[in-house]
């Protein structure tokens, strides 16, 4: 049963609510909900991931990450999250093959472009940055 727009924008809004108020456990536990009736919903996924991450879920980040890019092939922040994430996982190919695909599927898109070519270099160099 998915959830009409203005309803489902509202449960978005709440979650991210949750997340800057560093709830991460119940922002897991509302955006786990979202996901399972729209299953599409690339900012839920998003959201869910970065709440994964905070707890600690790092593979299960992952999976929310990739989520979020398969169903909004140009969302800047799940690709950044996805490669940064790989990295903290000291899984560096995954992490240059992920920025790399998010470079070929937007070629035009600046901010992923410039990602492409720092992202990696930079926490190599300079370490984690969260």
């Amino acid at each position: 049963m998915q959830i009409n727009k203005p309803i489902l924008d509202k449960q978005i809004d709440k979650a991210t609510e949750y997340l800057d108020e560093k709830k991460n456990a119940k922002a897991e536990k509302f955006l786990s909900k979202i996901v399972l009736t729209e299953p599409t919903n690339d900012e839920a996924w998003l959201l869910l991931g970065i709440a994964k991450r905070r707890l600690g879920e790092l593979d299960k980040a992952i999976d929310c990450f990739k989520a979020a890019t398969e169903y909004n092939s140009s969302k800047e922040e799940a690709w950044g999250l996805l490669t940064i994430t790989y990295l903290d996982k000291g899984n560096i190919e995954m992490a240059k093959k992920a920025i790399a695909i998010a470079g070929r599927l937007n070629p035009n898109n600046t901010k992923i472009q410039f990602l492409r070519h720092t992202l990696v270099q930079s926490y190599i160099k300079h370490g984690p940055f969260f």
